[in-house]
């Protein structure tokens, strides 16, 4: 009896009593054992995918990475425009040529500065308050009526904020105004509501006429003796 040798395998007898052979090592070694075939996939495409979700998968990623750009992009829009108003807020504090000068007065030193430089101006000077239901239907009735008055400074006071002021000029009741004109001093003061709205139509009527007065501005009595007792450093 002849035996085949086979490189890599051992000689043994067949079951049907002839020349046979064992299997290779590698034929016969354990799952574990065995070399592995070599599989590149991309990370992006789904076990078992196919091209068409392949195509799929890098659309979709495209298109998360432009969202994400988009958002970056309005992010940095906000911002700027942010900024840009915050660099207007200065230039949109001074009123344009030929409209009115709205001023929040928020001490009586403020109030003393305002009045002297309205000059031969007609300053009228509001008081309100937040919670004072006729405060806030007839202010803006009144900013509206003379919004195109260039020779008219419209001066708010708040009660809540400015009572020192409210005391020293006797303000009792709101809403109230008071009408300067340089040196003529106080014109008018008096109460008005949105039913009343007439009587700031007649007090502009009468002292709203542009006209020129000689000497410094007249300033009420409590506001001048607090000037004199309080004179710049």
């Amino acid at each position: 009896m002849f035996l085949r040798l086979e490189r890599g395998c051992a000689p043994t007898a067949s079951s049907r009593g002839g020349a046979g052979r064992v299997p290779c090592a590698a034929a016969v070694a354990r799952p574990e054992e065995r070399p592995r075939a070599r599989v590149c996939v991309r990370s992006s495409m789904p076990r078992g995918g196919t091209a068409g979700e392949v195509g799929r998968v890098g659309a979709h990623a495209s298109a998360s990475t432009s969202k994400a750009k988009a958002i970056a992009q309005d992010s940095r829009e906000e911002e700027l425009a942010l900024a840009g108003e915050g660099a207007a807020a200065g230039a949109a504090a001074a009123p344009p040529a030929g409209a009115l000068k709205v001023v929040d007065v928020r001490s009586i030193q403020q109030l003393i500065n305002e009045l002297e430089e309205a000059g031969d101006k007609l300053a009228i000077v509001a008081f309100h308050a937040t919670w004072c239901q006729a405060c806030r239907r007839v202010q803006p009735m009144l900013q509206e009526y003379v919004s195109d008055r260039s020779d008219v400074v419209l001066l708010r006071v708040n009660y809540d904020h400015n009572k020192s002021i409210c005391k020293a000029l006797s303000v009792k009741k709101l809403p109230y105004f008071h009408f300067y004109r340089g040196s003529q001093g106080k014109l008018a003061d008096f109460s008005a509501s949105k039913k009343t709205f007439h009587r700031l139509e007649d007090a502009l009527a009468q002292h709203g006429t542009p006209r020129c007065s000689l000497g410094k501005p007249k300033l009420p009595e409590p506001l001048q003796q607090y000037k004199d007792e309080h004179p710049p450093q």
